[in-house]
Formats: structure tokens, C-alpha cells, sequence
């Protein structure tokens, strides 16, 4: 399958802002804000959102198996856009704990820098959740672009083939 090149899969711990669209078999879009995504050794990427904030997106990916991932850093405004169409949805596991923690640790530091929203409640609102109790989807990559403000906003992003 194909994947991310290194260079944006490396990345992927430095873009914590996250939001996570489907749409239902209506063709009804719907989106939600993801908290935590890293790639997996195969490839594909794994996406921890939590269901009771999101249910509708959660749903609509059950039924269509089609996501798209916006990945951002407030700092830089380094975008990455990523599309899947074998997107599965299952229980997040304990072991996704450090992730979760770790994002937000990277979200709140960006947010401070930039906005001055150090300590912000709205996050412990946002990451007050334990994994286990988040929904783990996890998709191959089907297109990805860099959407990053600038001359090279919208192009896509060559995948490397399967290793």
C-alpha cells in the first residue's frame, strides 16, 4: 500500500491540530476534531477521536469507510490534507494513552506560543477522555497534499510505494 513519504510522516507528531471529515451514504458531509494521529510501521495512519464529541463523523466513516485528515501546526501553519477509502473503526486500546498524552502536550505548547493560551481549559475539555475510551480509525493512504499557505499550497504529495 502506498504511504507518506518520510518527510511528512515524520512530521506527523508536529501537526497536533487535527480534524477528521467523512461523509454519510447520503453524501452528507460531516467533520470532527481528531486529538491524536500517527503512522503505523504498514503504513497506514491511526486516528484517535472520541466518538461522544464526534458522533456523526464516527458513523458516517462506518458506513462509507471514506476519510480526510486535515493535520496542521498553529505555529507554522504546515498543513498536510490526506484522503483514505478502507478507513476501519475500533475501540481505542490502553496503549494508545502515551499518543493522546503526548499530542496534546504538542498542542498546548503550539497554542501558547502562538495565541498565548497557555494552560487553556477548553483543552483538558478536549483531552479529558482516556484512550481506551476513544475510537481508533485506522486507513491507508489513498492522495495527500500540502495544503501549507504558500507556492506549493494545494499540490499533491508523491506517496512512496509499498516497502
Amino acid at each position: 500500500m502506498p504511504r507518506l513519504p518520510a518527510e511528512w510522516s515524520l512530521s506527523l507528531s508536529a501537526l497536533p491540530s487535527l480534524r477528521l471529515g467523512s461523509c454519510d451514504l447520503d453524501g452528507n458531509p460531516h467533520v470532527g476534531r481528531a486529538l491524536a494521529v500517527d503512522a503505523l510501521p504498514d503504513g497506514r495512519l491511526l486516528v484517535l477521536i472520541a466518538e461522544c464529541a464526534a458522533p456523526r463523523v464516527v458513523a458516517a466513516v462506518r458506513e462509507t469507510a471514506q476519510v480526510a485528515l486535515l493535520a496542521t501546526s498553529p505555529r507554522s501553519n504546515r498543513t498536510l490534507h490526506v484522503k483514505g477509502h478502507d478507513a476501519r473503526v475500533a475501540p481505542a486500546q490502553r496503549s494508545h494513552d502515551a499518543l493522546l498524552m503526548l499530542r496534546r502536550d504538542t498542542l498546548a505548547r503550539e497554542l501558547a506560543d502562538v495565541d498565548g493560551f497557555a494552560g487553556a481549559p477548553f483543552l483538558d475539555h478536549w483531552y479529558g477522555i482516556a484512550a481506551h475510551a476513544m475510537t481508533a480509525i485506522t486507513f491507508s493512504v489513498a492522495g495527500a497534499w500540502n495544503q501549507t499557505p504558500g507556492p506549493d499550497a494545494g499540490q499533491a504529495i508523491a506517496l512512496e510505494p509499498d516497502a
